[in-house]
């Protein structure tokens, strides 16, 4: 690109960024930024002259990752939204839609992220196809979209036909929790593996899922070993919900064994690792648990005339 048509370039993002988002910076400044080369998914070098809507979309995401550079996720959501209005570029509308969902650069918009993701898959973009079959599943006031748990199911079927592997674990929650199809828990467990070994964002996600299988006996039968083996995966993988889990890796308070996943359903407040040992601990005649149970919950039922508003307990907790 020459120097002025860069310069104007510059001068005309400096306006839009002034004026849409409250940053002010030079057109100086925005001619350097845009003088930038940014390296696509696929290892092409992208420039503003050679593909402007790949470029607006592969700026957003570098400016998003660079941490010093000050209102970063504004100046994200400007480029994203100039490859997406200005460019009609799908990648840059994948972008746009996740800013608007996740509040990133720019109010929270849920309805703004369907319009988005239903752009972008329009022009074929996968990821998106996935994202709206996420939206369809439990349907979203917010969004204006209807639960259609079978179009989800369908969409997230194509984007993974379409290369997105991704979507895969997405297919595996449908039928692990019959969402669109009829419950089927072993292939659901099945294609959870499958997911696992591909490596992809998803893996961590997909090991958590696994965890919780073993734990509940859905699609397999029920082991604390293997769900504690599979939880401790996960959280070495990075998934901050399989954190939340780790406590199925105490002691049954009757026999000892490790892992204990089950929480009395009385007072929330023992562990046991099954079904014989809550009934055995419960009238064993050396301290049975069904008098501490009790003091358990009136304690609670004090706690909670105290506060309203406590949160119910989880047998995850």
């Amino acid at each position: 690109m020459d120097p002025e048509a860069r310069r104007r370039a510059g001068v005309a993002f400096s306006v839009k960024l002034s004026r849409d988002t409250g940053v002010h910076l030079t057109a100086t400044d925005c001619e350097n930024l845009l003088s930038w080369s940014c390296t696509w998914e696929d290892g092409e070098l992208v420039t503003l002259q050679s593909n402007p809507g790949r470029f607006y979309a592969c700026l957003g995401a570098e400016v998003a990752e660079d941490l010093d550079l000050p209102n970063r996720m504004k100046i994200a959501w400007c480029c994203y939204r100039e490859a997406a209005e200005v460019h009609k570029h799908r990648t840059g509308m994948n972008r746009l839609a996740y800013c608007y969902y996740r509040g990133e650069g720019v109010t929270k918009d849920p309805a703004q992220a369907a319009v988005w993701f239903q752009r972008a898959a329009d022009l074929g973009d996968a990821a998106s196809k996935a994202a709206l079959g996420a939206f369809l599943f439990n349907g979203d006031p917010r969004a204006g979209v209807a639960k259609d748990a079978a179009r989800g199911l369908a969409l997230v079927r194509q984007a993974f036909a379409e290369g997105y592997s991704q979507a895969l674990f997405q297919v595996a929650r449908c039928y692990l929790r019959g969402e669109g199809v009829e419950k089927d828990a072993a292939h659901g467990v099945s294609l959870l593996r499958q997911a696992i070994n591909q490596g992809d964002d998803m893996k961590a996600r997909a090991e958590t899922a696994l965890t919780v299988c073993y734990m509940e006996g859905n699609g397999v039968e029920a082991d604390t070993v293997q769900a504690a083996l599979w939880c401790q995966q996960a959280v070495k993988s990075g998934d901050a919900q399989a954190i939340a889990l780790l406590p199925i890796n105490r002691e049954c308070n009757f026999c000892g064994t490790t892992p204990a996943r089950q929480l009395c359903v009385r007072c929330w407040k023992v562990r046991y690792c099954g079904p014989a040992c809550i009934a055995g601990h419960w009238n064993r005649e050396m301290d049975p648990h069904k008098g501490p149970c009790k003091e358990h919950r009136r304690r609670a039922a004090e706690a909670s005339q105290q506060d309203a508003g406590g949160a119910s307990p989880s047998a995850l907790q």
